[in-house]
């Protein structure tokens, strides 16, 4: 977990006085799947791997790819852009899979077809038009090249009975 980022700057003053002023950052990752652009708040992320060999599992939901075996431990790998109805990720060499950290429960990786970075979130603008009523979307933002980018609310995703019933 990230948790515990930002920095301190300490400022003085023309009386002489060192003034402490903090700021709180928040980072967040820039993933893209299907082009289209996620920030994924690093809290929410245990670890990024490259893509392991997934194991199918029968009569499971086409989005959900199977499991993968992490240092002896069992997580379900779900393809987040198949879930949500459209096309399922192509896997290439770009393609990456990012363990859910613990507090959203165990076990469970979802499918991120490029990796663009860790960025701070203040680099980005909120959007107050929703367009998006996905329960999966948190809030909608854009940087400043203009592009649009949604929050992953992976908190709801997995509350959802639908992402977490993977049986068919």
């Amino acid at each position: 977990m990230y948790a515990g980022w930002g920095y301190s700057l300490v400022l003085t003053a023309q009386s002489g006085q060192n003034i402490q002023k903090t700021s709180s950052t928040i980072p967040v990752l820039g993933i893209t799947v299907n082009e289209e652009r996620w920030l994924i708040p690093m809290r929410d992320i245990k670890e990024i791997l490259l893509v392991p060999s997934i194991t199918p599992v029968f009569l499971t939901q086409p989005w959900f790819l199977g499991v993968v075996n992490i240092r002896g431990i069992i997580y379900g790998v779900s393809d987040l852009n198949a879930y949500l109805n459209k096309e399922p990720v192509n896997i290439n060499v770009k393609t990456r899979i990012f363990l859910l950290a613990s507090y959203l429960g165990t076990g469970y990786a979802l499918l991120a077809e490029n990796m663009l970075g860790i960025r701070d979130l203040t680099e980005f603008t909120l959007q107050s038009d929703s367009k998006d009523q996905q329960p999966v979307v948190a809030a909608q933002y854009q940087d400043r090249q203009n592009r649009y980018w949604r929050m992953l609310n992976l908190p709801a995703l997995m509350q959802l009975d639908s992402f977490l019933d993977v049986s068919r």
